[in-house]
């Protein structure tokens, strides 16, 4: 098996050094300005966090990272603290997209920050840091048409989020499952992970999933010319369906290693057609070995 097997089995038996590697996470990065006086003003006190927001900006940027969640505490010279905070869905150290951050969300509170007899220190801290490497530029100048089209969506959800409230502005991702209803999630903006690709249809061919789907599914009762062959007609909403075309079946096991008994029904899926030119996403929900009569639903319409 090679040297590795043998000192791995060493390492069990305590016959060679296995020493740890932590991963230690790099500390925040805080930057602060005391004053002599107390600063009475808050544009005053807004010009001194862009100063701040672009000295961050440069710490991040010899560190190569760049910033997901950004903090601003000001200090009264009374004892009282006021802090903000803001998110962004992409690392990021630009400091004038920070301060416009910061700039919605003192616009979105109920209660302005209040100098009252003013502030002795201001200070932003970065305590949410990720790698952030250097983006590609067109050959004359400028971002490139396609990174910048990204950034201005994600410029965009993070305002939203950033007045509206983090979870009021969500983006679909797609998760690690094979089951459709659960193939998407939707979370967060500032917080969601990044996406991964979902897997695309040939060029001229229909989608093979629906636009709507319904939560949940809908029973229908469906009249197939053999017990498990494809529907023939159907009922739905007290509505007769006669099928002209349909494709599959498309067959989709249950994630059995997700239940104790590793179980669970098996699901055919058909793309069918009706009379009027409809389509429709129809399932069977268990074969005939697995269950004596398994039931038809509806699980979505096709645009």
């Amino acid at each position: 098996f090679g040297a590795e097997a043998a000192n791995a089995l060493r390492r069990l038996l305590g016959d060679a050094p296995s020493p740890l590697d932590p991963r230690i996470r790099p500390p925040p990065i805080v930057v602060e300005r005391r004053f002599a006086e107390p600063l009475g003003s808050s544009a005053h006190a807004a010009a001194v966090l862009a100063e701040l927001a672009a000295e961050a900006a440069v710490a991040l940027g010899e560190r190569g990272k760049g910033g997901r969640h950004f903090r601003a505490t000001f200090f009264r010279s009374d004892g009282l603290a006021r802090s903000i905070a803001i998110e962004t869905g992409q690392p990021t150290r630009d400091a004038d997209l920070v301060m416009r951050l910061f700039a919605e969300r003192i616009d979105s509170l109920r209660d302005p920050i209040d100098p009252g007899f003013g502030f002795d220190m201001i200070r932003l801290a970065v305590p949410r840091i990720e790698a952030l490497g250097a983006g590609q530029l067109r050959l004359e100048g400028g971002a490139a048409n396609t990174a910048r089209g990204a950034a201005a969506v994600d410029e965009l959800a993070d305002r939203l989020a950033t007045r509206l409230g983090r979870g009021r502005v969500r983006r679909l991702r797609s998760a690690d499952t094979h089951i459709p209803e659960q193939a998407q999630l939707a979370l967060p903006a500032v917080e969601a992970p990044p996406p991964t690709p979902w897997t695309a249809t040939e060029p001229g061919e229909p989608p093979l999933r629906p636009f709507h789907l319904f939560d949940p599914p809908q029973p229908i009762e469906v009249i197939a010319e053999v017990p498990d062959g494809p529907p023939q007609r159907f009922r739905w909403r007290r509505t007769l369906h006669a099928v002209r075309r349909f494709e599959g079946p498309e067959r989709i096991a249950a994630e059995w290693w997700r239940r104790r008994d590793n179980a669970g029904l098996t699901r055919d899926y058909y793309r069918v057609e009706d009379a009027q030119g409809r389509r429709y996403w129809l399932f069977r929900h268990g074969l005939y070995d697995e269950k004596p009569d398994p039931r038809w639903y509806i699980h979505g319409v096709f645009a």
